[in-house]
């Protein structure tokens, strides 16, 4: 195949994929919103994220929401923050903001993660672009989590590419801290 055909070709199915995450991002966020407006407590978790007030719901579920919910934003942005430069301040955040069996599995990867991420040259940052608590109760919440990235590395010679993620946290309360015990990619 010519140069330019394979250009070409990689090129369609890039427009391809990004059209597949759109949907997907799309069939998320309704879940998220579906999930979150089926009960009680995600309609104040709702009318919180939208409007910055519970509008007469209870103060401390909705703090609960605020606070399991920038818990799960930080956790994210730490997981997807990556900088071959220097990986141990980065790897530390992360199992800072971990428990459980995600703490272990990261844990028992991070030499592999750093090994690879200097082998790459790689560097990645994170935005949330949403974010939904779905279940909640006194020490545990589901949260789903739309984020995207700006990645370089050797494979897209050294320029920035976006990279679209879809998370759900599996999040526990430890004392006055909210970890994160699951971390899965869906969608």
């Amino acid at each position: 195949m010519s140069p330019l055909r394979l250009d070409q070709a990689r090129t369609s199915r890039w427009g391809v994929l990004t059209a597949v995450l759109a949907v997907l991002a799309v069939a998320l966020t309704g879940a998220i919103a579906v999930t979150a407006l089926r009960s009680d407590e995600g309609r104040d978790a709702f009318r919180v994220a939208v409007t910055g007030s519970a509008g007469g719901g209870d103060e401390e579920l909705t703090q609960a929401h605020r606070d399991v919910a920038e818990a799960a934003r930080q956790l994210t942005l730490a997981f997807l923050e990556v900088d071959h430069r220097d990986m141990e301040p980065l790897t530390e955040k992360v199992l800072s903001l971990a428990t459980g069996e995600f703490e272990e599995q990261y844990a028992a990867n991070v030499e592999q993660l750093v090994e690879a991420a200097e082998r790459n040259k790689s560097v990645s940052t994170g935005t949330v672009v949403a974010l939904g608590v779905g279940d909640l109760d006194a020490d545990s919440a589901l949260v789903y989590v739309a984020a995207d990235s700006e990645v370089s590395n050797v494979t897209t010679d050294g320029t920035s590419q976006p990279r679209y993620y879809r998370l759900q946290l599996d999040m526990v309360r430890e004392g006055d801290e909210w970890l994160a015990s699951n971390v899965q990619f869906v969608g």
